[in-house]
């Protein structure tokens, strides 16, 4: 089913049996502040990435002079990063639009982000076309963020702007930005996988008893090596991880996932 149209009247048809009052002005629907600080460290590669490309310094932050409004989304339909000007801040104060608010069909009708993550594809919709009067005024296009790694999609992107029938080459601009993202996200798989590829076992083992807050001798008892073995494994790993101590070596280990906060190997 190819036809936006006919996806549209599926997904109003859909917030007509979830029970959602159109009619509602502001959101509710939200993450706890510790399931969003959760899921955004989930997500911190993509945040990153959106920091840079939206600098003030770069082309793209014009668009945000502009009145354009960027949404990242999970593969939950959860807000996970808002990007806009400040002058929009009174307005999204207003609609109760914050990080960690939810998109999901279910709990604010028809919009693009549920749309691209029911197609898996970008979608563009216009105000007239959504559900809830929240987006009356917006046109948006969304597309889904694919880890290549992985191969699969792991995060929906809203390019936005409001009271106008549409933007000239959104459609383009969002897809650029997306697959700058995506490149982006290749690179570091590839450097992630270059710097694992030089960590031995016993190197993980070090790492994964470091991370469990074991100081040096128990992690000699715990993986049964000589004092020796285990100076030279560390300083093997500060040269890797470019850092002079313990606690950088886990940290870095942590976001390069070779092992989770837990000290369980990756």
């Amino acid at each position: 089913m190819n036809n936006i149209y006919e996806e549209l009247i599926m997904s109003i048809g859909e917030s007509k049996l979830s029970g959602f009052d159109p009619n509602k002005n502001r959101f509710k629907k939200m993450l706890d502040e510790k399931e969003l600080a959760r899921r955004k460290e989930n997500y911190k590669s993509i945040i990153y990435i959106l920091d840079i490309i939206f600098n003030p310094k770069s082309a793209f932050a014009n668009l945000l002079k502009q009145g354009c409004f960027f949404v990242l989304c999970d593969k939950d339909g959860y807000v996970i990063k808002l990007i806009y000007d400040q002058k929009l801040k009174d307005y999204f104060s207003r609609l109760h639009f914050v990080e960690g608010v939810s998109l999901r069909v279910e709990d604010c009708g028809t919009n693009a982000i549920n749309i691209a993550m029911k197609t898996k594809r970008q979608i563009e919709i216009c105000g007239t076309e959504h559900y809830c009067h929240l987006f009356k005024n917006w046109y948006c296009t969304a597309t889904p963020i694919v880890d290549y790694h992985e191969k699969e999609i792991i995060a929906y992107l809203d390019m936005s702007v409001m009271n106008i029938d549409c933007l000239k080459q959104d459609s383009v601009i969002l897809w650029k930005i997306a697959d700058y993202i995506e490149k982006c996200l290749w690179l570091m798989h590839e450097k992630d996988d270059l710097l694992s590829s030089k960590l031995d076992y016993i190197d993980r083992l070090i790492l994964s008893k470091m991370a469990c807050k074991y100081e040096r001798k128990i992690v000699l008892k715990e993986i049964g090596i000589s004092e020796r073995t285990l100076r030279r494994h560390i300083e093997k790993l500060y040269e890797l991880f470019n850092v002079n101590n313990d606690l950088g070596i886990v940290m870095k280990a942590i976001n390069n996932r070779i092992i989770d906060t837990y000290g369980n190997l990756l």
